[in-house]
């Protein structure tokens, strides 16, 4: 468990732009390197915390840690996913209020906005390439990117319908 505990930990400090920043690198740590879910599983399990309400990343935290550990892994995976974002937006907080004219604090955060983008590509690639290719996922895939970005449609009622949609077929 202490393994988990400084994986979701080291995870929490060093990314930034939230959930879906994160995915890549848990799935990567969790799939990849440590084994202790396989890519079916990591999927469902990204499913599923996506269609609760909350933090992505203390979601999928909770979720993995139940699986290991029950109730003392969901506990030590939400400690370690979320404590670093807890003191680190306490620190900017404080920093920023102080300084927050300052040019080197500005070019940061203009210098991390790209890191960030690219790791969200990157989570959608990694998760697109695992999807099944049928021409129903694709449509969905499409009018789901179309309802969001050009017609502002709540991501979660797009998520309900695919979950009914599922639930449907079987």
């Amino acid at each position: 468990m202490f393994n988990l505990f400084f994986t979701f930990l080291r995870i929490g400090a060093f990314t930034f732009g939230g959930g879906y920043a994160m995915v890549s690198l848990i799935q990567d740590e969790l799939v990849k390197h440590q084994k202790l879910l396989s890519d079916d599983e990591f999927l469902d399990y990204l499913s599923l915390a996506q269609s609760f309400p909350g933090v992505l990343a203390v979601n999928i935290s909770i979720l993995i840690g139940y699986k290991l550990y029950k109730i003392p892994g969901v506990i030590v995976c939400v400690l370690g996913a979320a404590l670093p974002s807890f003191f680190i937006v306490i620190a900017v907080s404080y920093i920023y209020v102080k300084h927050s004219s300052s040019p080197i604090l500005r070019g940061f955060f203009l210098g991390v906005s790209p890191v960030v983008i690219a790791l969200i590509i990157n989570s959608f690639l990694s998760l697109f390439s695992k999807i099944k290719k049928t021409t129903k996922n694709m449509i969905f895939l499409v009018l789901s990117i179309l309802l969001v970005s050009i017609f502002h449609i709540s991501p979660i009622y797009l998520i309900l319908a695919g979950g009914a949609y599922s639930l449907c077929q079987k």
